[in-house]
Order: structure tokens, then C-alpha cells, then sequence
């Protein structure tokens, strides 16, 4: 643990124009990924790259390993590849404070003024102010962008496979392992909503 911390904080002086390199392997505890949807098989590889010219700290890099997920079809778990793009830029919190305050802020750090672009551009300007964070000190703390972007590439509805075919909605039983002796569910005839009314009309 403190080997990744000291690895995922490093010092502002030793990121220059030439780059850091930073590489390592981390559990998902050890990155806050503790949720009971946040399980992993075996450790993640962290592979980094910090550089700094005048402006912000521009961090770029991947994570990979492998994600326990549960399907949302037939709700078992199953091993699911990950491999997460990492990229985010830093601004120091001291040199922001001689700046005028921008007009918005974002969840996790300032987001650009109001600029002339196209509409079809907004949407990637927005993006882009989401990758903003700020830091404060000597040191870059990496371990709370990591854990952020990896929460954000996980799949809205995980599935084990395209075609998964889920569970029974009479027994529970799952249908990707075998057929169960259900009757197909039948649906509500189109013809009953009709039905009802003129059977009620003809009594009365």
C-alpha cells in the first residue's frame, strides 16, 4: 500500500517537459473501488505518463485488468476484460487564485468559460472540462482521478454475453444453461380490451 501510494503521488518538481513514467499494480481497495458492484480478479496494471510545460500537468495512460461484474439478465457474475483509457489535466489551485473565478464549476474542478464554438462542439467541450482537476502542494494525488475513470468505463447494463437469454419469469431457472418445461408466458390478447366492453354493452 505504501509503495502504490508513493507511486500515484508523486512529486510536482521531478513531472518536466521530458515526462515521468509511473507504472504499477493495484487491488481495487486499494484505489476506494470497495462497492459491492466494484469486484476485480487479481490485481489492475496501472502504466502512466506525466507531463509538465507552463501550463497544467497533462496525465495520459492505461489501466487493464479483469472486472467481476454481475449480469443484469441473468444475474450471474462473470469475468469481463477492462481496459481503461486514462487521461486528465491538472491545474494548480494556487496559480487559479490570481485568475478571475470561472463562471461555472464542475464537479471536479473549473470548467472552461463560455466559448465561441459550434453546437455539435459543446458537448465535447463539456467532456473535456470533466478531465480538469485541481491539485495543491508538492505532490500530485493520482489515485483519486484513477478510481473516477474507472468508475465511468463501467457498462450502465453489464451483460455476460450479447445474447444472453436471462431467467425463466415463471421458475427463476437460467436459460443460458438450459431449458426449463415453462409454458411460453402468453400475453394479454389485444381482442380482450375490446371484448370487455361490448360483453358489458350486450347485458345490459
Amino acid at each position: 500500500m505504501t509503495v502504490l501510494m508513493d507511486t500515484l503521488k508523486p512529486a510536482i518538481v521531478d513531472i518536466d517537459p521530458e515526462g515521468l513514467s509511473l507504472s504499477c499494480t493495484a487491488t481495487g481497495p486499494e484505489l476506494g473501488l470497495d462497492e459491492p458492484e466494484e469486484k476485480f480478479e487479481g490485481p489492475l496494471t496501472i502504466q502512466l505518463e506525466l507531463v509538465q510545460h507552463d501550463g497544467p500537468i497533462t496525465v495520459t495512460g492505461t489501466l487493464e485488468g479483469t472486472a467481476i461484474r454481475q449480469c443484469v439478465r441473468c444475474l450471474t457474475e462473470y469475468s469481463d476484460p477492462l481496459f481503461v483509457n486514462l487521461y486528465a489535466e491538472y491545474l494548480s489551485q494556487a496559480g487559479l487564485a490570481t485568475k478571475p473565478a470561472p463562471a461555472e464549476q464542475g464537479r471536479r474542478g473549473p470548467r472552461r468559460g463560455p466559448q465561441p464554438v459550434e453546437p455539435v462542439e459543446e458537448a465535447d467541450e463539456a467532456d473535456e472540462a470533466d478531465e480538469v482537476y485541481l491539485y495543491q502542494g508538492e505532490h500530485l494525488a493520482l489515485v483519486p482521478m484513477v478510481r473516477e475513470q474507472v468508475i465511468l468505463a463501467a457498462p450502465m447494463q453489464p451483460l455476460c454475453r450479447e445474447d444472453c437469454r436471462g431467467l425463466c419469469p415463471q421458475c427463476g431457472q437460467n436459460l443460458n444453461e438450459r431449458r426449463c418445461g415453462c409454458p411460453p408466458e402468453q400475453g394479454p390478447s389485444p381482442f380482450r380490451v375490446l371484448r370487455s366492453p361490448l360483453s358489458k354493452g350486450g347485458h345490459a
